[in-house]
């Protein structure tokens, strides 16, 4: 490699035929002045991005074969840079692996390497790569055929080669697993961090090498350790008094301010307690407090005296928290003091002036430069709702409504600063939390140097700016019901569509008009009336969520806005709460009145995206609900209002079912295809529906997911199944296990270990005689509810099984931990073969995965008999044999088990 500073020109070439570049460079200037040329040869391509980027580079010229990926990085880099590539012809490489060592390595592993993202290399023990993967050539900028065959030197940067000898040669002596960190440029000539995995494989000199990417944990330590090094000088910068002590009361750090307080550097202080640096009535009050603070877990706030190691007693503001740790469990305090010595003798200088604005109308406080309040008039005590000794000692913040940091504080402190005044509107908070305004006049008081007080004088002016308040929700709410009026509504109505469109979701407005209001008004009169529509109102509330929003939209007639809906079912799932709000009689004034709901849906954006198009809808379908009358409520097309109402009626349908015991689960044997084995029992639900028979759970799955009902049917089959298991295991059937399917509506209860650890008990059933089956998306997840139940399921002792595998990069993740036994093959990958090539590669790959992994493979969905075959020629499992078994029910099943119990 070498750098030449010529006039003009700055060239980097990369070759060792220094005398053709002497020519190339003659070309291209006209000064012939005498350069000295260092050459080297370029290891790694990466390094020629890394190198380039390093100096302002006129030309490149290279006599090395760059690999098309790296030349594209350099026009699209570098786009002022003249290159000249001497040799771009690929290079052929010799496969140096002898034929003994092909042979540990076979196709299927090559194949499967190819499915993981991390870099992997096998090399001989004289160091040439025999295979690789893609993730390893992608890393280096290059293709496998052009690495297989090199000497690990040839590929790596020679920085790395010293230090990557000395490790294989140790390790082909003690054989272990060894890991060198070091830096390593990627594909864009950026420098990484990153570890060396290598190890031999058993009863070979082949190495296996990986290289995992640490560079964001490196910097995630780096950012842990600064951050630390942070709060360590945010401490020692603190004036107050920081101290940390364990459970015996004995100190383990402190800040500067203590090390000054006690006398002694940390060094000194670290272990010991306070009878070894206070007077013995002091240290004995501070470890009383201690222990208080640790045995009932509560924090100590109070003031009291202790004496500085120039023997002067110093008034000191002492509070103590307790220490805890991840598990909530104390394991020591924290302790802040502040010296409020000098607080105490202003307060003494203040007793005359206390006397003078004690009875003042005039609501008064006056507080140290710190802002802590020293004193506080009746008036202001009156005003605020707080005790006098609330207040003393306390910040002035303790009534503002702004945040510290806000515009208001800045231009106080500012007038304070310049004017040694400040006058204007404020708004503060009395003990009630509740916002209130006034004028506010703030002086500085100079008392002494380097030593202020401020006063704080200041008008309540809330009754005025009620007025203003009452005038602005007027203007947005009606003011009999308390709801959004018109104008609220096509203000809240317009953001909601833009919502939807910007999040491309749904949303609806449900138009719902009273019936029979009028007659109650004529009849009863308007007071009566008004107090219905109060009642109407209150109810409605009843029926929608926090996001949604409700407003009167005529006398008798109110719009909910339904906004995020998953599906139109939502949607009608609020007209039907609505509708079940008239069936009780409304009682005014000992008055009974016999009310309905005529309820019209639209849907944005398929009914409109206006507002006064969706109103508009709203409303045709309010008419259509009225010559309808078989629903209370009516979606803008016949076709969703039929198939919403069928839906809610299998709803209906679904909790009877639940109470009158109507769901029964169906058995279909899995089979190992070369033992001729029972392996296990999965558990089909089917529901024996009185009028339509035997629903599959196609039909009413995801309507009882969407209506919560799934998590209670989903027990109670896991408890007929404990129970199923118990019954076959007294009978001495032999069944495997008993598979359930779970969904993620289950897997994200937070209650659902207890109810499994609930069920196991009750039934005494084992945990080894169930086994969950799981679908692989949920691995996918990042709720964490769902990985720590898929966590505890295998600390139980259940089996997990991932069905409708298809070699997903995320599940990898969880194999290990969660000691999953068995893959269960899509039905994607199993129709077709023998005989479709991406089938048959695809279960070829998950075999070589799962055999590594000591891992069970079964397949679901066999139909025919060339399936099965050839599925048995891969050793795998036959499961849901739809084309063997048939589901039967519990009796069938357990004769179809006598019958094939094992000889």
């Amino acid at each position: 490699m070498v750098s030449l500073s010529l006039l003009v020109k700055n060239v980097l070439y990369i070759g060792r035929n220094v005398a053709l570049v002497e020519a190339l460079l003659a070309s291209l200037t006209d000064d012939n002045q005498g350069v000295s040329y260092h050459t080297k040869h370029m290891l790694s391509s990466n390094e020629i991005l890394a190198v380039l980027a390093e100096s302002n580079y006129h030309h490149f010229i290279t006599e090395q074969y760059v690999p098309d990926i790296i030349v594209a990085q350099v026009e699209s880099l570098f786009p002022q840079l003249h290159v000249t590539y001497l040799n771009q012809s690929k290079p052929v490489n010799e496969k140096i692996p002898p034929l003994s060592t092909k042979k540990l390595i076979s196709d299927d592993v090559k194949n499967a390497l190819n499915y993981i993202n991390i870099p992997i290399y096998y090399k001989s023990k004289d160091g040439n790569i025999i295979v690789c993967n893609n993730s390893f050539a992608n890393h280096l900028g290059l293709t496998c055929d052009d690495i297989i065959g090199k000497h690990i030197s040839e590929v790596l940067p020679p920085s790395l080669q010293k230090e990557i000898e000395k490790i294989d040669r140790k390790m082909f002596n003690d054989h272990q697993v060894h890991l060198f960190e070091c830096q390593l440029h990627d594909v864009h000539g950026y420098p990484r961090e990153v570890v060396f995995r290598k190890e031999l494989m058993v009863d070979s000199d082949i190495q296996i090498g990986m290289i995992f990417d640490v560079s964001e944990l490196n910097e995630a330590k780096r950012r842990i350790e600064k951050e630390r090094i942070m709060l360590r000088a945010t401490a020692n910068i603190s004036p107050d008094l920081i101290f940390f002590k364990d459970l015996e009361s004995r100190f383990l750090g402190c800040n500067k301010q203590f090390e000054k307080f006690i006398g002694q550097p940390e060094r000194n202080i670290i272990g010991k307690t306070d009878d070894q640096f206070f007077e013995l009535e002091q240290a004995s009050m501070c470890q009383q407090q201690d222990k208080d603070v640790m045995f009932n877990n509560e924090t100590y706030s109070g003031e009291e005296h202790l004496t500085y190691v120039d023997g002067e007693r110093h008034f000191i503001d002492m509070r103590k928290v307790p220490l805890l740790d991840s598990k909530g469990d104390v394991q020591g305090l924290i302790g802040i003091g502040r010296d409020i010595t000098a607080n105490h003798r202003l307060q003494k200088r203040l007793k005359v002036a206390n006397a003078v604005f004690e009875n003042s109308q005039e609501n008064i406080i006056v507080t140290d430069q710190a802002g802590i309040i020293n004193s506080a008039n009746l008036a202001t005590c009156q005003l605020t709702g707080y005790k006098r000794s609330e207040l003393l000692g306390s910040d002035i913040s303790i009534l503002s409504a702004e945040e510290p940091n806000s515009t208001l504080y800045q231009r106080i402190e500012e007038g304070l600063e310049n004017n040694k005044q400040w006058k204007g509107d404020i708004t503060y908070r009395n003990k009630l939390q509740e916002i209130r305004f006034a004028w506010l006049d703030v002086y500085r008081v100079e008392l002494e140097k380097g030593i202020n007080n401020r006063i704080y004088s200041f008008t309540d002016l809330s009754q005025n700016k009620n007025i203003e308040s009452k005038i602005q929700y007027l203007s947005k709410h009606d003011p009999l019901t308390g709801l959004s009026n018109r104008i609220a509504l096509f203000a809240k109505l317009e953001d909601a569509i833009h919502r939807a469109s910007f999040n491309e979701i749904a949303m609806a407005v449900v138009l719902i008009d009273i019936n029979g209001f009028k007659a109650v008004n004529d009849q009863y009169g308007h007071d009566a009336g008004d107090k219905v529509l109060q009642e109407i109102a209150v109810r409605l509330k009843n029926c929608i969520f926090e996001k949604d929003t409700i407003a009167r939209f005529g006398d008798d007639e109110f719009v909910i806005i339904v906004d995020g809906l998953k599906n139109e079912h939502e949607a009608a799932l609020v007209a039907q709460r609505v509708a079940e709000q008239f069936e009780h009689k409304f009682e005014i004034s000992g008055i009974e009145a016999s009310l309905s709901a005529t309820i019209g849906i639209s849907l944005c954006p398929d009914d409109g995206a206006d507002v006064d198009t969706l109103l508009l809808s709203a409303e045709k379908a309010m008419w259509r609900a009225k010559l309808d009358k078989k629903s209370p409520y009516h979606f803008y097309t016949d076709q969703l209002t039929e198939y919403s109402s069928n839906q809610l009626q299998l709803e209906t349908e679904m909790k009877i079912a639940l109470q009158e015991d109507q769901f029964e689960l169906y058995y279909q044997p899995q089979y190992d295809l070369n033992k001729k084995l029972i392996v296990a029992m999965e558990s089909l639900l089917r529901w024996n529906h009185p009028t339509y028979g035997v629903l599959l759970p196609d039909r009413f799955l995801s309507l009882a997911e969407e209506s919560g009902l799934l998590i209670p049917i989903g027990l109670k089959m896991l408890n007929t199944i404990a129970m199923q298991a118990v019954k076959w295991n007294k009978a001495n059937i032999l069944f495997g296990r008993i598979a359930v399917n779970l969904s993620t509506s289950q897997l994200e209860q937070i209650s659902f270990i207890a109810d499994i650890q609930t069920i196991l008990k009750d039934t005494g059933c084992s945990a080894k005689d169930i086994e969950f089956e799981v679908s692989e998306s949920i691995f996918e997840s990042n709720n964490y509810t769902i990985h720590e139940n898929l966590f505890n399921i295998h600390k139980l002792g259940i089996a997990i099984t991932v069905d409708g595998f298809g070699a997903d990069i995320p599940i990898f993740h969880f194999i290990e931990p969660l000691g999953i036994e068995k893959f269960k093959i899509t039905k994607n990958y199993i129709q077709g073969v023998p005989g479709r090539l991406v089938g048959e590669a695809m279960i070829k790959s998950v075999m070589v995965l799962a055999r590594e992994l000591g891992i069970d493979v079964v397949g679901s969905g066999i139909e025919n008999a060339a399936q099965e075959d050839y599925l048995r020629d891969q050793q795998i499992s036959s499961g849901q044999g739809e084309f063997q078994t048939k589901p039967m029910k519990v009796s069938e099943a357990t004769f179809h088990l006598r019958c094939h119990k094992k000889k």
